[in-house]
């Protein structure tokens, strides 16, 4: 019943029935980017709950050490417009296997850093792997040919959530054996190599036709209304990322100064949240198949605001903050990936127009803790929920205005 389950979830979910056998490498190219997904999130998760052991083995202050958040983020914002440019040029696994290898390097050497100019550098290098591997698993997965999009952009980021809901665990787990971050950053380390492994004789997926994209992105230009459309799809990616990744590094921070967990306690909160988080991306693979991704933006939007209005209006609630997390955790997972999937259905969703996309996310990454980070000590840690409560609003005011610009101009629609 398992193997029938998996068989079915994720191949003939994705690709069609009876499809996923007429292709010799598509159940590869899928286990590939999904394992990989896993990683990236991994790799995402684990910096906020570890921030304050940062701080210590670095002799540093909570403030000066946020600074790590918009380094990584501003490494990550160059590689993915670089990786988009290179995605188009290039098969993909050959960029994808360094970014790969570079993440494991950098994620076996932060726990023995002492000194925060060090970090600083690991984690802006660390940047640049992790967009190598996102630009790429994104790309990739639309190459390959006859895959049902929603439903597998769906499970990719939802592996993504799997890896970002392991990280924490991991991490508290070490705590408790050893009282330090050593051999949770190791053993995260150590999983590229099973990664690393199923890219041995495995070629890419063949790249699109850049001609006929080439020729979409040029018509692109010609209109203003499409112009805006990606704009404000962009500034939308901006403010839920922001909210979706500001949320998980600073939560256990929160619980923390608001008093209401200790430490352990509080990173298995942003534990709860990353699980609410895969959960949700999850359920919402065979959703992404029946609903369409308008409905379903709108539906995780209403739930977001639900889950971190609790969390605003009952500061220093235990009970209050633990149900908004995961109820913010299940509203956010598949926004992402949704309106990834609305946006391929409006232009072509080539390595540049994809990481024009990443580009926004990865700036909202980079400012939101950033600016939570910069505050949290002198206006205290409700702030933290209140920057985030604002992006929310200016998610729904994107969507609100995606929504007219769809109904003012249904007609105009870059899909090849």
């Amino acid at each position: 019943m398992i193997r029938y389950w998996i068989k079915y979830l994720l191949f003939n979910e994705f690709l069609g029935e009876g499809l996923y056998m007429k292709k010799k490498y598509k159940n590869r190219w899928l286990a590939l980017y999904f394992s990989s997904f896993i990683y990236l999130g991994l790799a995402s998760a684990v910096i906020g709950p570890s921030l304050l052991r940062l701080v210590e083995t670095t002799g540093s202050t909570v403030s000066s050490l946020s600074i790590i958040f918009p380094i990584r983020s501003a490494a990550y914002l160059v590689g993915s417009w670089l990786a988009g440019k290179l995605y188009d040029r290039s098969g993909g696994h050959q960029l994808l296997t360094g970014g790969i290898v570079v993440l494991g390097i950098t994620l076996g050497l932060i726990p023995i850093i002492s000194e925060p100019m060090s970090l600083i550098w690991v984690l802006l290098v660390m940047g640049l792997a992790m967009s190598l591997i996102d630009v790429g698993g994104n790309v990739l997965l639309i190459r390959v040919q006859s895959t049902n999009l929603g439903p597998a952009m769906n499970a990719l980021h939802f592996f993504y959530g799997l890896g970002s809901f392991i990280a924490p665990i991991i991490l508290a787990s070490t705590l408790e054996l050893s009282d330090g971050l050593q051999w949770g950053y190791w053993a995260l380390a150590l999983f590229s190599l099973p990664i690393l492994g199923q890219l041995i004789f495995l070629p890419s997926p063949e790249r699109l036709d850049l001609q006929k994209s080439n020729n979409s992105e040029d018509s692109l230009g010609e209109s203003p209304n499409l112009n805006l459309l990606i704009v404000v799809i962009a500034l939308f990616f901006f403010s839920f990322v922001g909210v979706e990744l500001g949320f998980g590094d600073w939560i256990s921070t929160y619980a923390i100064k608001m008093g209401i967990a200790d430490e352990r306690a509080a990173v298995f909160m942003a534990s709860a949240y990353w699980g609410a988080f895969t959960i949700s991306r999850l359920i919402n693979i065979p959703l992404s198949n029946r609903f369409q991704p308008e409905k379903l933006v709108f539906a995780n939007l209403v739930g977001s605001f639900i889950g971190l209005g609790l969390i605003l209006v009952f500061p220093g609630n235990s009970i209050m903050a633990w149900s908004g997390a995961i109820i913010l955790g299940l509203s956010l997972a598949s926004l992402f990936p949704t309106m990834f999937t609305l946006a391929d259905n409006l232009m072509p969703m080539t390595g540049k127009i994809t990481s024009w996309f990443l580009i926004s996310g990865s700036l909202g990454s980079m400012f939101v803790p950033w600016l939570i980070g910069r505050n949290v000590e002198s206006s205290g840690p409700r702030i933290i929920i209140q920057v985030l409560f604002l992006l929310l609003i200016i998610s729904g005011l994107m969507f609100f205005l995606l929504s007219r610009l769809q109904k003012k101009h249904p007609q105009e629609n870059l899909k090849v």
